[in-house]
């Protein structure tokens, strides 16, 4: 970043990483400091201050605002303003299904926090040169969910399994879009993979009988299986190789 001024107007719940920030955006001691505004709801006002000076700005939305329609109206404004304003999204992380979502509203970034002051500064410089930062963690889970949506075969999002990123987790979350499934009945057919009985594979996840029976069922309706064998040879045929060694 460069040791120009830069206003930064904050819309959300941000009470847990807004400090911090302010702090990831500091380049140094000497540096003019970056000015946060937080509200709760932009108005005009709030537009008016973000376009005052031709010092770097950026729209930056918390996830409870992106997870809502209010982005697509905040992300058009920003692109209308001259030159247009970056709209970041800070929060936990967001699944891949979501962040699909944001990029296409015209979100440029999509920032997990915590996250390192380098990694920080590296999103806003990329949004501000007008390209686009995704975590790296999520990203085969997102070109697994792009190539779906290019070939035709987009899952809908009630359908696409939800749970935190990271490691392992972004590629069964990959894997589970590619089938189809739901993130526990993933879990369920890697366990039958191993030959486990449904007894087992309730003490295992902690749920009873009843429940396994029924996602079970449900797992081999998604697959058009008939039988556990039948399962796990579907889904290998469909390339999930993960899921035999999670």
């Amino acid at each position: 970043m460069t040791g120009e001024a830069m206003r930064v107007l904050v819309v959300g719940e941000a009470a847990s990483w807004l400090s911090g920030l302010q702090v990831a955006l500091q380049i140094d001691a000497n540096a003019t400091p970056s000015v946060l505004r937080h509200v709760d709801d932009v108005t005009a006002q709030d537009w008016l201050w973000l376009r005052e000076l031709p010092s770097r700005r950026a729209l930056v939305l918390a996830e409870s605002i992106a997870r809502t329609p209010a982005i697509d109206g905040l992300c058009a404004v920003a692109a209308e303003c001259a030159p247009p304003v970056p709209v970041v999204v800070i929060g936990d992380a967001g699944f891949p299904d979501e962040m699909i979502r944001w990029l296409q509203a015209g979100a440029a970034a999509c920032l997990p926090w915590p996250s390192s002051v380098a990694r920080t500064r590296a999103a806003f410089d990329l949004a501000f040169a007008g390209g686009r930062f995704v975590p790296e963690e999520a990203l085969s889970a997102l070109l697994v969910l792009w190539r779906q949506e290019a070939l035709g075969e987009a899952l809908p999002l009630s359908r696409l399994p939800v749970f935190p990123l990271g490691g392992d987790k972004a590629t069964q979350l990959a894997e589970s879009a590619l089938l189809g499934i739901s993130a526990r009945q993933y879990e369920i057919l890697a366990l039958l993979s191993r030959g486990l009985s449904i007894k087992t594979i309730c003490q295992q996840l902690e749920i009873s009988e009843g429940t396994a029976k029924t996602h079970v069922s449900a797992l081999y309706r998604r697959l058009g299986a008939r039988n556990r064998g039948e399962a796990i040879y579907i889904a290998a045929q469909r390339g999930a190789r993960h899921l035999f060694e999670t």
